[in-house]
């Protein structure tokens, strides 16, 4: 009995400490659960802040990208608009009669220019208005070019563009296309 008491006292002891870690480890368990459900939400509230943070910056490269493309297009389209109206206005002065006085001020105000002698090569509109107003003695005419309007001087030292296209493409485009610009563009026109 007595031997049978201590086995009894032993088993329930050991059902009792069973029982405890039992319990412990289902402490443990219930811990570590909420400890790992917690840690998931968090990475999940990180992976969506970071995921809403790539959707903001993909927002803000795309409307950034839209209006760099609008503005080249806008860009593309007055460029071609400027490059439209200096076309008329060399247009404008090829149609220019060679005998008007505009004209042969323009030929001769070029000509002073020139300081050596040498040939010149004249635009079929004004090789005879060139032959009237040019010093024989200083120039020799040479085959005409294919231009729209004035010359092209040649000698051995040096060579002067005065054909109208490198006249309004050097000079007057240069001198007036920001004032052309704004005057075209501007809000307020």
């Amino acid at each position: 009995m007595a031997l049978s008491n201590i086995l009894a006292a032993i088993s329930a002891q050991a059902d009792e400490q069973i029982s405890q870690e039992r319990s412990l480890h289902q402490k443990r368990i219930s811990l570590m659960r909420e400890e790992s459900e917690r840690r998931i939400a968090k990475r999940k509230q990180e992976i969506a802040g970071q995921k809403e943070e790539r959707r903001k910056q993909l927002h803000m490269k795309a409307v950034s990208h839209s209006t760099m493309t609008r503005r080249n297009a806008e860009l593309k389209k007055k460029q071609e608009l400027l490059d439209t109206l200096y076309a008329l206005v060399l247009q404008k002065l090829a149609a220019l009669p060679s005998q008007e006085k505009e004209v042969e001020t323009l030929l001769k105000k070029h000509l002073q220019t020139i300081k050596g002698n040498g040939e010149i090569r004249p635009s079929k509109a004004h090789e005879t208005i060139l032959r009237h107003i040019a010093p024989s003695e200083r120039f020799a005419f040479g085959k005409p070019i294919e231009s729209v309007g004035g010359f092209l001087f040649v000698s051995e030292r040096e060579e002067h563009d005065c054909t109208f296209e490198h006249l309004v493409a050097s000079y007057l485009r240069p001198q007036t296309e920001v004032e052309a610009a704004k005057a075209l563009f501007s809000p307020n026109s």
